[in-house]
């Protein structure tokens, strides 16, 4: 589930990507680049300093695509979420999550991908907390096409069908709009 929602995260992201993702991309393959050709040079005076350099090239290679979408979310696609109701039907197996989708951005955003996950409610915090967090009983990811404009929020709402726990449940929604 999780898995499947991160697909859709990556290729959503990278089919908007705009012209900042691209710079920040462009960056990071030169420092790469910079790196392995600095590493063949000093190779000849020590081995170990170039195979400290292309270590420090393949680390920086796998963590800085998740850093750039990070910090390009948080600059230029700020969006938050909040939940205004969880509700369990009692006639159906059906759970209803709504919520509202705020643009802090400059920009109005087009499209946005909504996650939300239903997890159990628990009065743990902390590391206790991190097995419900990364096991969630529910997960939905939508594409909304809707216009937000900068300041204004729309409203989401998540249906889970055959939704058959029975204890209090928790919901999170995470959205990436572009």
């Amino acid at each position: 589930m999780i898995i499947d929602a991160l697909k859709l995260s990556l290729l959503t992201y990278f089919k908007h990507m705009g012209l900042y993702d691209y710079l920040a991309f462009i960056w990071l393959f030169v420092t790469f680049f910079v790196l392995i050709v600095l590493a063949i040079i000093v190779a000849k005076r020590s081995s170990v300093a170039a195979l400290l350099l292309i270590i420090f090239a393949l680390i920086l290679f796998t963590i800085t695509p998740l850093m750039i979408e990070y910090k390009l979310n948080t600059l230029l696609r700020t969006t938050s979420t909040e939940v205004s109701m969880v509700k369990k039907l009692v006639f159906s197996d059906s759970l209803i999550v709504e919520a509202n989708i705020y643009n802090h951005a400059s920009k109005p955003f087009n499209i946005c991908l909504v996650h939300t996950y239903v997890t159990k409610q628990t009065n743990a915090t902390g590391i206790k907390a991190l097995p419900i967090l990364l096991k969630p009983i529910a997960v939905q990811s939508i594409l909304v096409r809707e216009n937000i404009q900068k300041d204004d929020f729309i409203n989401y709402r998540a249906v889970f069908d055959d939704f058959t726990y029975t204890g209090e449940v928790n919901a999170t929604v995470k959205a990436e709009c572009y």
